[in-house]
């Protein structure tokens, strides 16, 4: 059998171009053209083709075994490309990194968390960059470490453990970016061709070749409003473009909106009708979710839907209360979907606490992180005031009059942010224990002092088989109980989430009829506890 003349690894992308032999008056909605890849198991992957300009088209794709391909196109006839067929040699990646060595997300089949395409776990540590599209510069920098501030913000959060930017297009009017996306054709709205290939392609292959997940929504809440076709035409072209890269499609920021009433339910419907839609063209199962509003109780919308796969909350900046109870009667109720909080308290932001504002720093953003870890969550997204909202320079004016910015905080400052490295060392500490075998540690009632100030009772995690437990003492966390332990010897070890590092083993604990009084915390601050069954 004669080789394949096209060659790519499991997992990463291909690109293969084709050219029109018709042109056609608008040559992105007039024509239809697109590939069915067969494995050589007999799997098969359906990719539709997005227009580069002139008669050009092209089709990305990414094969998920080795072997031979086979792929036959679909197209209109005056096109010239109908049942044109060809091959491609899928070999296995050479490289070191996670996402195509082990290949796309999906859930577990518990549903309490992420796994790579081989089953392997996948703790989420995701950056938040909603201006990556097009503001955030290429060829500049004002960090004197830095030559680029895109690539260096990449590369920083990949040295310091992140896996995932959580982004969004930021593609409708209100938010400046129509302009780069859209551009007028003979007969209606044309991709602005121009714009992707010098500038959105580079930014979402640069993240793809460092091995992140683009964790990315097309646009804000409010553009769905009297837009739902324009934003579903987006959504193909994204999908089509960049779908056969490591992404997440997180729908849209903040979906419902903060208005109410009918334009609450407006919001909700009509990102509803692009997420299904996406789901229809995605050939490859790409997980789906919806970057969350900020509420009390938290946020439930389109829990019981089949497209959407796991929970992308926003416990918010401060104005309201995070507080342990509203993340257990969450995961209580949805238990059976991965949950990750997606927006708490950025390094650096101005808090919305009705009391007073105050600077967010490193140590109230990682008690939120490990809290929402140790009641259920599979994963966290970290963020930094300068960097989401691209504050280039001191005193630049911001859309949102500074309300989040009060401090004056730029991009060059926020990426040096200790929490950034802090939240590095939790992703560590997290798959080093194995996270996916520990579940929250639940009280059967006997034991009274965890209850009796249930502020101040560490949060606890126990293994599935109770004989490994994680304890995460908050600042001002006291002592407590735990039960239903294994019996036997524990050895124990205290980790520093500020630094990463672990102290010597302590001294035998004992879990008598598997019970046991945990001890108390090594020194002020917040500590972890590791104690395992000798």
């Amino acid at each position: 059998m004669k080789a394949a003349n096209k060659k790519t690894e499991k997992w990463r992308q291909i690109i293969l171009e084709f050219k029109s032999k018709a042109a056609y008056n608008n040559p992105f909605l007039d024509v239809d053209i697109s590939a069915v890849f067969t494995a050589p198991s007999g799997c098969q992957i359906r990719r539709e083709a997005y227009w580069d300009g002139d008669n050009v088209y092209k089709i990305s794709f990414a094969p998920t075994e080795t072997g031979v391909w086979k792929y036959k196109l679909t197209a209109d006839e005056p096109s010239g490309l109908n049942g044109l067929e060809d091959e491609i040699e899928c070999v296995d990646y050479q490289g070191d990194l996670e996402i195509y060595r082990h290949g796309f997300l999906k859930v577990h089949p518990s549903g309490r968390y992420l796994i790579h395409d081989d089953g392997t776990p996948f703790f989420w540590l995701g950056d938040t960059h909603w201006e990556f599209a097009y503001k955030e510069r290429w060829d500049w920098s004002n960090h004197p470490d830095m030559k680029s501030m895109f690539k260096g913000m990449a590369e920083r959060r990949v040295s310091q453990g992140f896996n995932v930017y959580q982004t969004n297009l930021r593609s409708d009017r209100l938010m400046g970016g129509s302009q780069y996306y859209w551009t007028e054709g003979k007969d209606g709205s044309l991709p602005n061709i121009e714009f992707y290939q010098q500038e959105l392609d580079r930014r979402m292959y640069y993240l793809a070749d460092l091995g992140l997940v683009n964790a990315l929504g097309f646009a804000w809440s409010m553009s769905i409003l009297n837009n739902i076709e324009q934003q579903k035409i987006l959504a193909r072209y994204i999908v089509a473009r960049y779908g056969a890269l490591p992404v997440v499609w997180t729908l849209a920021g903040e979906v419902a909106g903060y208005n109410g009433g009918e334009e609450r339910k407006l919001c909700i419907d009509g990102w509803r009708e692009v997420a299904e839609y996406v789901e229809k063209l995605d050939g490859y199962g790409t997980l789906q979710t919806a970057h969350y509003t900020n509420e009390r109780p938290f946020a439930d919308y389109y829990q019981e839907e089949a497209w959407f796969d796991f929970t992308l909350n926003q416990a918010g900046h401060g104005d309201f209360t995070v507080g342990r109870k509203d993340y257990q009667d969450f995961l209580e109720k949805y238990s059976k979907k991965p949950f990750i909080e997606g927006e708490c308290f950025y390094e650096f932001c101005s808090t919305l606490e009705e009391n007073g504002t105050r600077l967010c720093t490193a140590d109230m953003l990682r008690r939120a992180a490990y809290m929402s870890i140790q009641l259920g969550g599979c994963g966290y997204t970290y963020g930094a005031q300068g960097i989401w909202d691209n504050v280039l320079e001191k005193e630049q004016a911001s859309p949102f009059g500074n309300i989040f910015n009060r401090f004056d905080i730029t991009w060059y400052e926020a990426i040096d942010g200790i929490g950034a490295e802090q939240m590095g060392h939790m992703k560590a500490f997290y798959e080093k224990v194995r996270f996916e075998e520990f579940l929250p540690y639940a009280d059967d009632g006997n034991n009274q002092n965890a209850n009796i100030f249930v502020k101040l009772s560490p949060l606890v995690t126990v293994s599935e088989n109770h004989d490994r437990v994680l304890v995460y003492y908050e600042d001002f966390t006291a002592g407590a109980k735990i039960n239903g332990l294994q019996k036997g010897l524990y050895q124990a070890m205290w980790f520093n989430p500020r630094t990463g590092e672990y102290s010597a083993y302590l001294e035998d604990m004992i879990a008598i009829d598997g019970e046991w009084e945990l001890p108390v915390k090594k020194e002020k601050g917040d500590w972890l506890l590791v104690a395992e069954r000798r």
